[in-house]
């Protein structure tokens, strides 16, 4: 923007270009200056005004003089610059105030550096490292044994032995039931067949037998015979047992006839030798209960048609051969081999 003083200057000019003309009169020409104090804005992109010094004001090109200036004890009237289109005036200055500094936050794209605070922190002093200081030793702790407790001491543990996994009675667990009737191979034929063997056995003080592959594969070779005789092997007792119709009934043949039926003949003679004469009547009986024995094997099979029975064809084809080891009913052993019952056999079945 433009102030006082460049107006000034600019119609000393005109002035000076209008009185041309009389440039061969002597003029004396008294002039008053009014200094007014100019200050200047810079404002980023738009350029800077030139500042007039007095001695340019005064000055005057070769072969002119400068126009007078009208004399009046009034200040002229400052122009005003509303009627500029597109300028607005800037405010006079105050006397009394000190001129405003520039803010540059009127440039656009530009931001104003921070002025350093004189009461910024100050750079902190390098530290120092600190002395190594080493821990104190530690004092061991002093051992406090706990007081006694008032209350009952717990009892001592147990010294018996834990129980030992129970054995079945009779030495197996089989299935119990008329379907046993059905039973003629398999585990739980082999279980049943010893049950009740070790059942018999056990009323009378005997110990239980176990399974043998060999008697069981003996007895098979006397059983595919069909022809109900004694086939033995050395070293080996023999027991048979047939019946008709749909069930092999192995059990019954063992608990039914070869124990219970027998014993009943046999009761005056237990823990005695009895009469051989006899022995057909409870043979079988005397080989189950034999103590000496340990082991027994058996077959059931149905022999069909081709059974005979004293060379005779015979109905009674459902066979069973149960061999023993070692054999029994040996003559003279008898008292020591076979004992009286301890209990009275008489409810046992074939189906328990």
């Amino acid at each position: 923007m433009r102030s006082c003083p460049s107006i000034i200057l600019a119609s000393a000019l005109a002035l000076g270009a209008m009185a041309k003309p009389l440039d061969k009169r002597v003029m004396v020409t008294k002039v008053d200056l009014d200094i007014v104090t100019k200050t200047v804005y810079v404002t980023a992109g738009y350029p800077a005004e030139t500042p007039v010094s007095k001695e340019e004001v005064g000055a005057s090109p070769d072969g002119y003089q400068v126009a007078p200036v009208p004399t009046s004890s009034k200040t002229p009237p400052k122009p005003s610059f509303s009627e500029a289109p597109g300028y607005n005036a800037a405010p006079a200055p105050s006397s009394s105030q000190a001129p405003p500094k520039p803010s540059f936050s009127e440039a656009p794209g530009y931001n104003a550096a921070p002025v350093p605070s004189s009461s910024s922190t100050p750079a902190p002093k390098p530290s120092t490292p600190a002395a190594y200081v080493p821990p104190k030793p530690s004092t061991p702790a002093v051992y406090v044994p706990p007081k006694p407790s008032t209350s009952k001491p717990a009892p001592p543990p147990s010294t018996s032995a834990a129980p030992a996994p129970t054995t079945p009675a009779y030495g197996v667990e089989h299935v119990s039931g008329e379907g046993q009737a059905e039973l003629h191979q398999g585990t739980d034929y082999k279980n049943a067949m010893l049950w009740h063997h070790n059942r018999a056995r056990a009323n009378h003080g005997a110990s239980n037998l176990e399974w043998s592959d060999d008697c069981e594969a003996a007895a098979s070779n006397a059983a595919a015979f069909c022809d109900f005789e004694h086939h033995t092997v050395d070293g080996q007792g023999q027991n048979l047992f047939t019946v008709s119709g749909d069930a092999y009934n192995a059990t019954a043949g063992i608990t039914e006839s070869w124990y219970k039926a027998e014993a009943d003949i046999y009761q005056d003679w237990f823990n005695k030798d009895p009469d051989m004469a006899s022995f057909h009547e409870w043979g079988h009986l005397s080989q189950v209960l034999w103590k000496k024995t340990t082991h027994v094997g058996c077959v059931t099979i149905d022999c069909g048609s081709k059974m005979t029975i004293d060379g005779k064809a015979s109905e009674l084809g459902l066979y069973t051969v149960c061999n023993y080891s070692p054999p029994g009913n040996y003559e003279g052993e008898y008292a020591a081999n076979v004992a009286a019952p301890i209990k009275s056999y008489q409810g046992y079945s074939w189906a328990d």
